[in-house]
């Protein structure tokens, strides 16, 4: 079974109960952008929200897709892996504070294809009007942790206490921060300090759909 089938029997099973997706995500506690970003993509819910999903129906995996739980849960576990969404908003503006702990507020799938820039990742949305038209306030961003990797991107980064998602690019000078959104001027750093700090780079993107 591929994503797309999935996807579409539930389509099915909802317009047959006159219900929305909206809806769907209301009584799974998913995420509506995050869903819908699957669906377009063709990319596998987490095995725990399939099986919300299934609960919801009030069917099992074997009724519904004729593979038994396990099944799903192999096929589910050879497309995506979790990864957790924290509570820190990273600033496409005028910077965004930062806590002395991240708080982890859900997980999400993610493509398993990440897992060649390694191990570590973290997703957080994005506040503020900096990095349009390439990001926008509400976007979802999949960040790795692994700093800065030496080359020109864009990353999450702590300036001067506040956090940011900008696009970093080497000078001969140091780093050069830049906002995508030519209304906001660059920033400058000779190296990382204690006022600039790389955390990663940013890998992925859940846009937000209006």
């Amino acid at each position: 079974m591929e994503a797309t089938d999935f996807w579409n029997s539930i389509k099915a099973k909802l317009a047959e109960k006159g219900k929305t997706q909206e809806w769907l995500c209301k009584e799974t506690g998913m995420d509506l952008q995050s869903m819908r970003n699957r669906i377009y993509k063709s990319r596998f819910p987490s095995i725990e929200e399939a099986l919300r999903i299934l609960s919801v129906f009030s069917t099992t995996a074997e009724e519904f897709f004729g593979i038994s739980n396990e099944g799903l849960k192999t096929t589910i576990s050879e497309d995506v892996m979790l990864i957790p969404v924290v509570e820190q908003a990273f600033s496409a503006g005028h910077g965004q504070f930062v806590p002395d702990s991240d708080t982890v507020t859900d997980y999400i799938a993610v493509p398993k294809e990440l897992r060649k820039y390694g191990d570590k990742f973290a997703a957080s949305r994005v506040k503020g009007d900096s990095m349009e038209p390439t990001l926008f306030s509400g976007d979802i961003i999949i960040c790795d942790m692994n700093g800065y990797d030496g080359e020109d991107g864009i990353y999450t980064i702590i300036y001067k206490g506040k956090g940011f998602v900008k696009r970093l690019q080497r000078t001969s000078e140091g780093v050069k921060i830049i906002s995508d959104n030519k209304h906001y001027d660059p920033m400058y750093e000779s190296s990382e300090t204690e006022d600039f700090r790389v955390i990663g780079k940013v890998r992925s993107v859940i846009h937000n759909i209006e």
